[in-house]
């Protein structure tokens, strides 16, 4: 099995803070993703799923309305989701928020703030990830 071409793939990254929405956006950039779309709020996040199939969302908990936490639970609920990688990226920090959104479903726990090569260990594992459990990125040679 190959690399995944990061280039293809589609990235939703959602957080109400615009500073960390483009932080994270300029990690994935500096990791050759070209692909990357914005949300602030759980509600624009949905409205962008219903549009468009994603590879990866990166996910804060904390947000005005419903949470970054509820959305992926709910998202969880459907099978269509079962390949796309949920990231939560938060500064909840005690290993009871991990374990709980890990057993959610969350592919991936990132603490805020985000250091580059931590950020980049994590996200090395979200692909291999998708390399195992998506059928569309399976075969790459």
């Amino acid at each position: 099995m190959g690399t995944i071409n990061r280039a293809n793939l589609a990235v939703l990254v959602v957080d109400d803070q615009m500073i960390a929405r483009n932080h994270v956006k300029q990690n994935l950039v500096s990791m050759g993703f070209a692909d990357i779309d914005l949300a602030s709020t759980s509600t624009e996040a949905e409205e962008k799923v219903a549009g468009k199939n994603y590879d990866i969302i990166f996910c804060d908990w904390h947000m005005p309305g419903k949470s970054g936490f509820a959305m992926m639970q709910a998202f969880r609920q459907e099978r269509e989701f079962d390949h796309v990688a949920f990231v939560m990226v938060t500064a909840e920090s005690e290993e009871r928020h991990m374990v709980e959104a890990l057993k959610a479903g969350a592919t991936s726990y990132i603490l805020k703030p985000i250091l580059p090569q931590p950020f980049q260990a994590k996200v090395e594992n979200v692909l291999q990830w998708i390399a195992k459990v998506n059928p569309k990125y399976k075969c790459i040679p």
